[in-house]
């Protein structure tokens, strides 16, 4: 009997999708596309065994709050291009910068805007508190009259029920 050879692409779309975000045990996905169990997780087991290669994604940095501070004193007096270019030279993000300055300016407290939306969110979240324990009222008076009528009703069956 001759065994089948499976190209590299192949065997790396399997351990993708042994190992991906939407991974699958090597049993089921055997049965999925025909491929013995045994050589898809052989091929896993190769794959985790090769010796990891750099990324091609730059890593982002990771800056202290000290490194902070220290990019936003260099950069408090530029402005326009000449911010930009200084931006580029020490590889921070115009969004990240801003973000660390903004945060400086607010002394660590939380945004206006953030703390305008906690507010209305607030308020909200007591109206509809409010709401449903008026519902709540409602429902215990309205089973409340419809045992009372329910009662009534009896008693008006059970005299009818005696006149006839």
């Amino acid at each position: 009997m001759m065994t089948k050879a499976y190209s590299i692409a192949f065997k790396q779309k399997m351990v993708e999708r042994l190992t991906g975000k939407h991974a699958v045990n090597s049993s089921q996905l055997a049965r999925e596309i025909g491929v013995r169990q045994q050589n898809l997780s052989r091929w896993l087991h190769e794959a985790r065994n090769l010796p990891s290669v750099a990324s091609s994604t730059p890593k982002v940095p990771v800056w202290t709050v000290e490194q902070e501070a220290q990019a936003l004193a260099g950069a408090s007096k530029l402005s326009g291009e000449q911010l930009t270019a200084n931006l580029e030279r020490e590889g921070i993000k115009l969004a990240d910068f801003e973000r660390w300055r903004i945060a400086l300016e607010e002394d660590g407290q939380g945004s206006v805007a953030t703390t305008k939306r906690i507010r209305k969110l607030e308020r909200e979240l007591a109206r509809k508190e409010k709401a449903l324990a008026e519902a709540a009222v409602l429902l215990v008076l309205k089973k409340t009259i419809d045992s009372y009528y329910s009662d009534e009703q009896d008693d008006t069956d059970e005299a009818y029920e005696k006149s006839s």
